[in-house]
């Protein structure tokens, strides 16, 4: 009994250290968010170059252009809506195994989209009123993130990602806070 449960320890440590040197040779990544583009209209690609050990850097880019977003704007219910974002990162990972892990990441974001405020106006008479101004915004956010990550045929990666950052130098005009959060689809070469 403890040989066959050895020789069953050992074929699977031997797959996954195959597995494992097979994705390790594969160093760039392009992934999809699916979660954004079915719930909120918002493209959202990223790229990521894996740059050996437990290191991984790359960027995202996201484009808005969503009507119930635009809507709600419009009739009073939203200050801002985001319209772009881009998203340089860092990645740590949390576990040994390549084929499924968990990670860290440090991210930025540059980040913009369109604001509006009610102002108030005096007439030539000296009587004022309230106005609402639009006017576009650009801010850059830093955060961070957790996330999960696993392929499947050595190539095809399912990423889950939850993370926040907080925008630091409009605030008046832009969102208090940004989100990575998603559900992505990639292929990794």
């Amino acid at each position: 009994m403890k040989k066959l449960f050895s020789l069953i320890l050992f074929f699977s440590l031997a797959s996954q250290a195959q597995e494992n040197s097979i994705i390790a040779g594969k160093k760039n990544e392009f992934r999809v968010d699916v979660l954004s583009a079915i719930v909120s209209a918002k493209a959202s690609l990223s790229y990521e170059r894996f740059l050996g050990n437990d290191f991984s850097a790359g960027f995202n880019v996201n484009f808005s252009n969503s009507q119930k977003l635009n809507d709600d704007f419009d009739n009073g219910y939203r200050n801002n809506v985001p319209k772009f974002e881009f998203n340089p990162y860092v990645r740590y990972a949390l576990s040994k195994s390549k084929a499924r892990y968990y990670f860290a990441e440090i991210f930025g974001s540059y980040n913009g989209g369109d604001s509006k405020e009610i102002i108030r106006l005096q007439d030539g008479n000296g009587v004022g009123y309230y106005t609402t101004l639009k006017s576009k915004y650009t801010d850059f956010a830093l955060g961070g993130a957790l996330g999960y990550k696993m392929y499947f045929k050595d190539c095809i990666a399912l990423e889950f990602i939850v993370g926040f950052g907080s925008n630091l130098t409009n605030k008046d005009k832009s969102p208090d806070v940004i989100s990575r959060v998603g559900i992505n689809l990639g292929y990794r070469f």
